[in-house]
């Protein structure tokens, strides 16, 4: 089968890293985020409010994203999430978008009484979709996928927030892809996330829709573990460009409920 022939894969976390205009094209396009470059080639996206900032860095098909949160333009990051090299655009753009569509209001459509609000947690929806509690690190709480391909893990106790965001100690929650013991990728967000991108991200995260892929596009690493399908008529799945452009070409909080784990 040729490594261009293109395919509907399953599950997402496994797909590999897709296009990355699924992250940068809404952000442009539909909230108006500016996009600069600096002359090491990171690439920066600034939302209009000037409180939320997404840079891109590393090779242009498996680039690192970061999202940097702040109170006040100017000020210290209030909070940090990042999606590492081989983290599907559509986990990452299932954060960015929504929190980008929250910006607007200062997020008031997603907390509760909100025209947009759920009372999900990232944890509750990975239960209903038959996520389950397992063996742990000393310290976390982990819930694994019905077919132990990946695990949403989540920091038990307290530790200095500054350190955190700075990346000097755990995050508060993470997504782990493949072998949790030597994960293919990860995203990680610390304390101060928004709750409702974190809730869309693990959404993406537990998809039990298939994804657009070429061949050549899925890791190998994850052959044996992913389902594939050859496109039909019948199927409708997003489009996968030949071409991906890396980031540098493209175009351009609330808390959770007190009784309920993130």
């Amino acid at each position: 089968m040729s490594a261009i022939t293109p395919l509907l894969v399953l599950p997402l976390r496994l797909a590999g890293s897709g296009d990355g205009r699924l992250i940068t094209a809404p952000l442009a396009t539909v909230h108006g985020w500016s996009r600069t470059q600096t002359p090491d080639g990171t690439v920066r996206f600034t939302s209009p409010c000037r409180t939320a900032v997404l840079t891109a860095e590393g090779p242009a098909d498996r680039p690192a994203w970061t999202v940097h949160g702040f109170a006040d333009p100017g000020s210290e990051p209030l909070w940090r999430a990042t999606f590492g090299p081989g983290t599907p655009a559509e986990i990452t753009s299932a954060f960015t978008t929504v929190l980008a569509d929250g910006l607007r209001t200062r997020h008031r459509d997603y907390l509760c009484g909100g025209t947009r609000y759920r009372p999900d947690t990232p944890a509750s929806v990975l239960a209903d979709r038959g996520w389950l509690p397992d063996e742990s690190p000393k310290g976390f709480h982990d819930q694994v996928a019905p077919d132990r391909t990946a695990v949403y893990r989540h920091r038990v106790g307290h530790q200095p927030h500054n350190a955190e965001v700075a990346g000097l100690a755990p995050p508060s929650w993470s997504m782990l892809a493949g072998d949790p013991q030597h994960p293919s990728w990860r995203a990680e967000f610390t304390l101060g996330v928004p709750f409702y991108p974190l809730v869309h991200a693990a959404l993406a995260f537990s998809s039990p829709k298939p994804v657009q892929r070429l061949v050549g596009d899925i890791p190998t690493r994850h052959l044996a573990l992913v389902t594939v399908r050859r496109i039909s008529g019948s199927d409708h799945p997003h489009p996968s460009p030949a071409a991906r452009p890396g980031p540098s070409t493209t175009p351009a909080s609330p808390p959770a409920p007190a009784a309920r784990r993130r």
